[in-house]
């Protein structure tokens, strides 16, 4: 019962806010046109007819015909509104021009403001404006003032302007490189812009009649300018923005990206919808959006395919790659909490509008749109001009109003544009800042930061309104995301942008027109009327998130494993002792260095009670994460076995027994252990399948301690007998893992080996503990030169005390 007093209470208001934006709207505007009866096509026709008039037609020429707003004009317009009426100013010939057609013609190889012929054609059909244009240097004759009145007024009158209400002409010659041009200016008798001169003028070059234009004499022209500049340079704000909002979502996105959190298809889906609209939108109005720009040595025609051109390369291909990044990243954090906002959106993609939740979302969405148009068109009837200043020519610009099937370009652009805006600031900006600072808190960010970012969907040229209506309006679209979902936001937006295009065409008298007025908003509302149906079919859709491929799958499994493999390089690390710089007297030294994050080598030196130093030194076959499982169980093993029974026999026993039950792949280990008596000066021994110590005397000769044994693992019960070596005050003992004598040179397969080590040992004897250790480390990389280790390399050295 809620849902459906809630879908009444959104028809309601739809269907009210959109009959009002048709009723106010030529309140709110009332220079605009109030019979708009000249469509594109029309007007193109009426002027190339009445340019014959002026000379031989232009063979191959181009011409771009496109919709021109006088936004200096109309300011004055409004000012003389409260001292003359609507009505009366409605019928002078200056209103006329504030929304025309010009019609420009150029020839082959014309530069961007080269033009042959030119004529501005009014939306009632009426032509205001008719030139040819003469170069400067081309020569011609002087003409009588006499001669030029007669020839200029039978022009005049042949396109219709009543002289009666044209006073007496002045003349007003210009001095030219070959030539003196006139032009004979007509000033209007009625005067209702006060003290403004204006009327029509007959041009000549030379004696060559050009042409008429009318004229308006405005002092105040550059500080009328000035005052709308704020909102120009606003607009070109929004222009630049992409380039400004890219990186900051690209970093978003590479960094769940890189974490396997997003998927790339719905963003493409995105990316291709949202580049279309704009190809779309580039083909239809390329023409016409081009003029006025130049680019050096590029001719008229050139430009139409260049500035196009350059739009779909660098600013379309932004607008679109942030929408997709956007819905990416937005929905990864959605997924967490906000799932059921996104279950029309993923329905409409799907194609699977056969449900009451694809049919909800859209009512809702195309209704919330129209009610928001007509409430903020309320607010521009309301407000003071000071406030707000709606003006006609702000609802126009060159993206769609002057291409040949303006519905299309005017839907085009609002879908292209609307995606960027939409999946940005409501999708992705609120739903990340919400996790941050809270959902009110990200609201009011995102509607402050929209308000100034993107386009307005009415026209104010006051820049405090212009900021303040988007406010609100970005209010009221966070709010519709935050009740909803994604998919009423999006329609609402979208809706409201093309019925604030629309408006023009709805209300002209031309049927063209007005059936490219209906068309967007058919297009926008074919959700809703394709779902209708199936509001009571009790059906729902459920959002499911399947859009992570298989290679980001990969990614995230290989993150996965590289934390769990530095977890576990973190917990061997810390079973690893760190020795002190000596026990019971004997000065030590160590360092590990693994081939991988997990390695398989272990050490220890424990301190008995009775004043002797228990060492060991093992290696676990390979390296990786079984192997280090291995030590670290051996590595406990032999920890508590000292700390019970540090006997030879005895620790072997227990380690093999250890080594030969866990490790189930028969990884065998290596261990070398002695029992140290730095008092006795005597060590205890043995070595199984390990690498035999070196003793190293104070005066550098070089002893192998040999024990040979099997492996620990190999048997199930193995029995080591230890072997005694006498020691001497000051001697070193140097114990170390295969990775140091296997380490192979690069390009090769020659290893560093016994006699390379053996002779650096001697050579470095006389250096303390840590010097001996690094010196060694440093011998190995100069040999192996700039590689990868194979293997683990552990080395432990030991230095008794000289005799006091």
């Amino acid at each position: 019962m809620r849902r459906s007093i809630d879908l009444v209470v959104w028809t309601v208001l739809g269907l009210a806010g959109f009959a009002f934006l048709l009723w106010v709207f030529p309140l709110i505007y009332p220079f605009y046109p109030q019979t708009w009866t000249e469509s594109k096509q029309e007007a193109e026709a009426t002027a190339l007819e009445q340019l014959r008039d002026l000379g031989p037609p232009v063979e191959n020429p181009l011409v771009v015909t496109n919709l021109v707003t006088g936004n200096t004009l109309e300011e004055r317009l409004l000012e003389a509104l409260p001292a003359v009426g609507v009505e009366r100013l409605r019928g002078d010939m200056m209103a006329r021009e504030i929304l025309y057609w010009q019609v420009s013609v150029y020839p082959p190889g014309a530069r961007t403001f080269e033009w042959t012929y030119r004529a501005l054609v009014s939306s009632d059909g009426q032509v205001v404006d008719l030139q040819r244009r003469v170069a400067p240097e081309e020569p011609a004759g002087d003409i009588e003032a006499a001669e030029a009145r007669r020839r200029g007024e039978a022009l005049l009158v042949a396109h219709g302007y009543d002289l009666e209400r044209f006073g007496e002409p002045v003349a007003r010659r210009t001095e030219r490189q070959a030539r003196t041009d006139l032009a004979l200016r007509y000033p209007a008798k009625d005067r209702l812009l006060g003290d403004l001169n204006y009327g029509v003028e007959a041009l000549f070059a030379g004696d060559q009649l050009v042409g008429f234009a009318s004229f308006l004499d405005d002092p105040d022209r550059t500080a009328i300018q000035a005052r709308l500049q704020p909102v120009a340079l606003l607009s070109q704000l929004r222009l630049l923005m992409p380039v400004l909002l890219f990186p900051v979502v690209a970093l978003f996105f590479l960094f769940r990206y890189h974490a396997g959190e997003v998927g790339v298809r719905r963003a493409v889906q995105i990316f291709l919808v949202s580049y279309a609209a704009a190809l779309v939108l580039m083909l239809l109005a390329g023409a016409t959006s081009s003029e006025g720009v130049n680019f050096g040595l590029l001719s008229r025609r050139q430009m139409v395919f260049a500035f196009p051109v350059q739009l779909l390369m660098l600013w379309f291909p932004l607008l679109a790659t942030v929408a997709a990044l956007s819905w990416s990243v937005g929905e990864a954090v959605c997924r967490e909490g906000w799932g059921s906002k996104l279950a029309a959106f993923d329905a409409l993609f799907q194609r699977r509008w056969g449900n009451a939740t694809f049919a909800r979302d859209s009512l809702r969405g195309v209704m919330a749109g129209c009610a928001l148009v007509g409430g903020l068109h309320l607010a521009l009837w309301l407000l003071p001009d000071r406030l707000v200043a709606p003006r006609a020519g702000i609802l126009f610009g060159p993206w769609w109003e002057s291409a040949a099937w303006p519905g299309v370009a005017l839907l085009a652009f609002c879908l292209c544009y609307t995606l960027y805006s939409e999946l940005f600031a409501r999708f992705f900006l609120l739903s990340t800042l919400s996790r941050r600072v809270g959902v009110w808190a990200a609201g009011t960010v995102v509607a402050l930061l929209s308000a100034v970012v993107f386009w307005p969907i009415v026209g104010g040229a006051a820049l405090l309104g212009n900021v303040l209506l988007g406010l609100v309006a970005a209010a009221v679209l966070v709010l519709l995301f935050l009740r909803y979902g994604l998919l009423t936001t999006l329609l609402a937006s979208l809706m409201a942008s093309a019925a604030t295009g629309a408006a023009p065409f709805l209300l002209a008298d031309d049927r063209f027109l007005q059936f490219q007025g209906v068309l967007p908003l058919f297009v926008v509302a074919l959700p809703m009327l394709v779902s209708l149906r199936y509001l009571g079919s009790g059906r729902e859709f459920l959002y499911r998130y399947e859009d992570v491929p298989p290679h980001v799958r990969r990614i995230a499994e290989r993150e996965r494993q590289r934390v769990e493999l530095e977890t576990a390089r973190n917990i061997q690390s810390s079973i690893l002792p760190d020795l002190p710089e000596q026990l019971n007297g004997v000065l030590l030294s160590h360092a590990y260095r693994p081939a991988s994050e997990v390695g398989g080598d272990f050490y220890d030196v424990l301190a008995l009670e009775d004043g002797r130093l228990a060492v060991a030194v093992g290696d676990v076959a390979g390296h990786g994460v079984s192997s280090g499982l291995v030590m670290s169980m051996a590595k406990s093993a032999l920890a508590v076995q000292v700390a019970f029974n540090p006997s030879v026999p005895d620790v072997f026993r227990t380690l093999n027994r250890t080594v030969f039950q866990t490790a189930r792949k028969r990884l065998l280990a290596t261990l070398c252990y002695a029992i140290v008596d730095p008092r006795r000066l005597e060590m205890l021994y043995a070595s199984a399948g390990h690498l035999f110590p070196y003793r190293i005397k104070a005066d550098g000769r070089v002893d192998a301690l040999e024990s040979v044994s099997y492996p620990l693992g190999v048997r199930e019960d193995v029995e080591m007998l230890p072997k005694e070596a006498r020691l001497a005050a000051g001697d070193t003992l140097f114990l170390f893992s295969d990775g140091i004598i296997e380490a192979r040179r690069e390009g090769s397969d020659e290893m560093f080996g016994f006699e390379r080590l053996e002779e650096s040992l001697q050579r470095h004897a006389h250096l303390p503990v840590d010097g001996l250790r690094d010196a060694v480390f440093t011998d190995v990389e100069r040999f192996t030169g700039p590689v990868p280790r194979e293997d683990d390399q552990t080395v432990l050295v030991l230095r008794l005390p000289l005799a006091s």
